[in-house]
């Protein structure tokens, strides 16, 4: 079992299909179906790095203090591991924070880089909606959170299509960490990736939906807008989780890109 070591922790990874690197940086949150078959298709292709984020999975305890620079070293320490000297990077939500700051600190590592329905910063519309999931999360039981949090995270028919996925998902959802989660949302409204952007030098595409109730279109387009070399893709449905819900969409741009 392959492991990381970032000081006296470890970071859980794996490795599969074949290609180029291309290291995913993906959220917590699935529905359903999950990414396993955007993974697959990305296997085709590419040689497919995933890991656990410190407090996830099969990784160590999470440290004390949560930022993107912790979050960012995480995958540095993955791609020492493996001796790579780049690769591009598939981020996914938080792991946008994540990989901006890689691309625009440590430019020659980053080959391409790809933001999947990124933030640019915490604006009225994006602490607000972050600070109603930390108030649920304290006051739901799991089921409840778990209903809520598909409610924002995903379109009303897409979870209409999944309904009989989804309640079992709600059903059998474990208890979350609140203050874990605090910390975790706190690093995604103290970072501000305006202040990077500049910083970016390697081809990058942004994908965002119109009905992102999370991360509206208008973050993408914002980021697309100040990176030097950037290409745009507004998808008109598909909500926070494009990876899940417009899968071969998705596919299709980043195949195109890369």
């Amino acid at each position: 079992m392959p492991f990381a070591d970032i000081g006296s922790q470890r970071i859980h990874f794996e490795v599969t299909g074949a290609g180029a690197p291309l290291i995913l940086l993906m959220p917590q949150s699935s529905g359903p179906r999950g990414v396993s078959e955007f993974v697959q298709l990305l296997e085709k292709n590419y040689q497919v790095i995933r890991y656990d984020q410190r407090g996830t999975g099969r990784s160590d305890s999470a440290p004390d203090s949560i930022s993107m620079r912790t979050l960012a070293d995480e995958v540095q320490a993955v791609m020492d591991t493996l001796r790579l000297e780049s690769a591009s990077l598939l981020c996914h939500s938080t792991g946008c924070g994540i990989g901006t700051l890689i691309a625009a600190s440590g430019a020659e590592r980053v080959h391409k880089l790809i933001l999947v329905t990124p933030w640019t910063h915490a604006d009225p519309h994006l602490h607000s909606m972050q600070r109603l999931r930390q108030n649920a999360v304290e006051v739901l039981d799991p089921e409840q959170y778990a209903r809520f949090n598909a409610s924002i995270l995903f379109p009303p028919q897409y979870r209409r299509e999944h309904a009989q996925g989804f309640a079992q998902q709600a059903k059998t959802a474990a208890p979350a960490n609140a203050s874990d989660f605090q910390r975790r949302l706190d690093a995604i409204l103290e970072f501000d990736a305006r202040e990077h952007y500049a910083g970016i030098k390697a081809p990058t595409l942004v994908i965002s939906a119109a009905d992102d109730q999370l991360m509206p279109a208008w973050f993408g387009r914002e980021a697309s807008d100040t990176i030097t070399e950037s290409s745009y893709v507004e998808l008109e449905y598909g909500g926070h989780m494009l990876p899940e819900t417009r899968t071969q969409r998705v596919i299709d741009a980043i195949r195109d890109f890369l």
